[in-house]
């Protein structure tokens, strides 16, 4: 199943139980990108159109597995201008992740800080494509057509600790980009630390914040979308990671904060 299929499926059942599909995996858990998307799909149904994202934070509690998922969704507060909704998922009676989504409308301010334009990348056509090889990359790489210009792939022992590219969906995906596509594009990638080891090792993301500045309407998930990470720091096993996703036109759509646990 695709990305755009499984969230179809989503929106079309009101019922708590939803179906992880398969082939989404990044070792013995399903890819977060996925996970993100789905909760974020049951939170929505929750909150009145005019209200959007603001923003999301995750918390990974243990592996999902392919297969059926039990989520919860709870409106927190629903106040004047915002909604706090929070969603938990479970599989076999245990808490997998909550994620807690904040929505809320414009509001009237003196303050208008415009966040700095997109990096100059390597155009994407020019660069080659990351290959989807089976056994070896996460299986849910497949959806996605990746094209590094920054750093290092993973385990190629990087000096430098910042990585990036431009990303996109690969399924035919003309519809306006979806909050659930920018958080798949935004996970899609490794975590940028990964660059930096000279060996494979495994990790998992133990807590993701993302602030949503737009989410423009006028692109689609087949668009090209940059993205660069940045690593904070990283000790003790844990790595903090900065990452901002810009639309074609270098206009950030995105701000992200990961806490990566790694091991290796």
């Amino acid at each position: 199943m695709n990305f755009n299929d499984a969230m179809v499926a989503v929106r079309a059942s009101a019922a708590p139980t939803v179906n992880i599909p398969e082939q989404w995996g990044q070792g013995r858990a399903t890819f977060g990108g996925m996970l993100a998307a789905v909760l974020f799909e049951k939170v929505a149904t929750q909150v009145a159109q005019d209200r959007p994202i603001r923003s999301v934070l995750l918390s990974f509690i243990a592996p999902v597995a392919p297969g059926a998922m039990e989520v919860q969704v709870k409106v927190l507060r629903e106040g004047r201008g915002a909604t706090q909704v929070q969603a938990t998922a479970y599989q076999n009676d245990q808490a997998c992740a909550v994620l807690l989504a904040s929505f809320g409308g414009d509001r009237e301010s003196m303050l208008n800080v415009a966040q700095e334009r997109a990096p100059a990348f390597t155009a994407p056509d020019e660069v080659q494509a990351f290959p989807f090889i089976p056994g070896l990359t996460p299986d849910f790489t497949q959806y996605f057509d990746y094209r590094y210009t920054l750093g290092k792939m993973p385990f190629m022992g990087s000096e430098q600790t910042t990585m990036g590219g431009w990303i996109k969906l690969r399924e035919d995906s003309p519809q306006a980009i979806s909050v659930a596509a920018i958080l798949a594009l935004l996970d899609a990638w490794p975590p940028a630390v990964f660059s930096m080891l000279k060996k494979p090792a495994s990790g998992s993301s133990l807590t993701w914040a993302i602030s949503f500045v737009a989410v423009p309407e006028a692109y689609s998930a087949n668009d090209w979308w940059q993205y660069q990470a940045d690593i904070q720091s990283s000790a003790n096993g844990y790595s903090h990671i900065d990452a901002r996703l810009w639309d074609k036109h270098g206009q950030v759509a995105v701000l992200s904060r990961q806490t990566v646990s790694v091991f290796g």
